[in-house]
């Protein structure tokens, strides 16, 4: 059988060398096997150490798993920062899975694999990566995560240690049945759009120099983008600020669907005398609703790509209005991260530098900027919050991105700050893990059921207060054009 123990940093020393925290942790999951007349039986233990938990999501009384799930869907994040603490979950021993991602302790990782999604068509399967938390100053090492094994003594009353391995990635089987009928996902992304989707016009490697426009007229990459970011912020009432701003790189075939949908997403924000699109994108950026939160998940199930902004704009001669992105992983086996190449860029001749191809000829370009948390966003995770959520009513895996709490604004949250805690919540039937570092999201899939899988799209998602949620039910989920779910192209 297989467990996993998972702890924040506060609790990182207790998975240090003794083992008398994974002993106690082991009798107590397994207290059903001692002085019984079972088979002996060995528990595999994957501890690790995460930047913070979620609290349990909590069910409604009077609506199915699915109905929430959905609705869910349609919700903004609650933009909470998670809390310290340790959860645990045990699965059948297949759940274990050895990852294939490089041993580099520095990239601490654990693979969470959804089961495949079995469809008349196009099969496929999602893996969430999520990396471990910093525990230099805890540890002593870059990450923590320990494998562990377990053997029942021969009498059935106590667990031995066998066997101890220090590691830096390891894959979780979420679903053991492989099969993904009996599940129901939904992704959170708190990006609102900027712009349509644009084509691009002069590419290399992470770099973006040129679009095609409004009216088919080309422009550099950066000009659109940094106009909308001042009309965002006018539109809502608020001072210029340092923002960030995301590109979701869009594969030709897909162009014309994604911007159908970004389309019907603005004419929900149309009035009777409007004429000019401007009026559209303010509404919306003004607008309460979150009807824009299902563009991101749908682009990405599609095939498109989630990349940051890391510069752009300024310069002179051929550098001015380059636009830079943070390249994405080239594969599952091998993720590989480049440095700006912007500054470098000295005319067509050293476009050719850049190494990994984030941009293809064809491909569009869509702008996203990050909503701003609304003041009431620390009540959300407080302790008066966590003291009122039902504990028995939590259900799935949930994942997600947190601010770094390097990045945190000055006198920042409580939930940045160290100290003792005064409440104790226990949530059941439900695990996961909050990240200040992205989600690294890859689909495998294959062109019919009897075909081989390949990796068909691998896109970091580090937007802070992202979360996914998958709960395994009884009964068919309805397909969603969703990560998670299938898509008819």
């Amino acid at each position: 059988t297989f467990c996993i123990v998972l702890v924040t940093p506060a609790f990182a020393t207790w998975l240090l060398s003794n083992h008398s925290f994974v002993s106690n942790v082991v009798h107590r999951a397994y207290s059903e096997a001692l002085d019984s007349k079972a088979s002996p039986i060995t528990v595999e233990v994957l501890c690790a150490v995460v930047d913070k938990l979620p609290a349990g999501r909590t069910l409604e009384a009077r609506a199915t798993i699915h109905e929430q799930v959905a609705r869910y869907a349609k919700e903004m994040p609650n933009f909470g920062t998670g809390y310290e603490g340790v959860a645990f979950t045990t699965l059948p021993a297949a759940a274990s899975v050895p990852s294939t991602s490089p041993r580099s302790l520095d990239r601490g990782a654990i693979d969470f694999i959804l089961p495949v999604y079995t469809s008349p068509s196009k099969p496929h399967q999602d893996v969430w990566q999520v990396p471990l938390a910093n525990t230099v100053f805890q540890t002593g090492t870059p990450t923590t995560m320990v494998l562990t094994r377990w053997t029942l003594d021969s009498e059935g009353k106590s667990f031995h240690l066998k066997q101890r391995e220090d590691i830096s990635h390891h894959g979780v089987a979420m679903s053991t049945s492989g099969v993904r009928r009996d599940w129901s996902s939904a992704l959170q992304v708190p990006l609102m759009p900027l712009t349509y989707p644009r084509l691009v016009k002069g590419a290399m490697g992470n770099i973006i120099r040129r679009v095609v426009g409004p009216e088919k007229t080309e422009m550099t990459a950066s000009a659109e983008l940094e106009k909308s970011v001042s009309q965002f912020f006018k539109a809502r009432g608020e001072s210029p600020q340092p923002t960030t701003a995301w590109a979701l790189v869009i594969p030709r075939k897909q162009n014309f669907a994604l911007r159908n949908h970004t389309s019907k997403v603005l004419s929900r924000h149309r009035q009777q005398k409007d004429t000019k699109a401007e009026y559209l994108w303010e509404r919306l950026w003004q607008d309460q609703r979150v009807d824009w939160n299902r563009i991101i998940p749908r682009a990405l199930a599609r095939g498109a790509r989630l990349h940051r902004v890391l510069s752009g704009g300024g310069g002179w001669g051929q550098k001015a209005g380059l636009l830079s992105l943070d390249p994405v992983p080239v594969s599952e086996e091998m993720p590989i991260r480049m440095e700006d190449a912007t500054n470098s860029f000295d005319g067509l001749g050293d476009f050719s530098s850049a190494l990994t191809p984030v941009v293809k000829g064809g491909d569009a370009i869509q702008f996203f900027i990050p909503v701003t948390p609304p003041r009431q966003a620390e009540n959300y995770a407080g302790l008066e919050t966590l003291k009122a959520l039902p504990t028995q009513r939590s259900l799935g895996w949930e994942f997600g991105t947190i601010p770094s709490t390097i990045d945190s604004m000055p006198g920042g949250s409580w939930q940045h700050t160290e100290s003792t805690p005064t409440h104790i919540a226990v949530f059941n039937k439900c695990f996961g893990v909050l990240a200040e570092g992205g989600l690294t999201l890859s689909r495998r899939r294959a062109d019919k059921p009897s075909a081989p899988f390949y990796t068909f799209m691998t896109s970091m998602i580090d937007a802070p207060y992202t979360r996914f949620w998958s709960v395994e039910v009884a009964d068919q989920p309805d397909p969603t054009q969703t990560v998670g779910d299938h898509v008819d192209e």
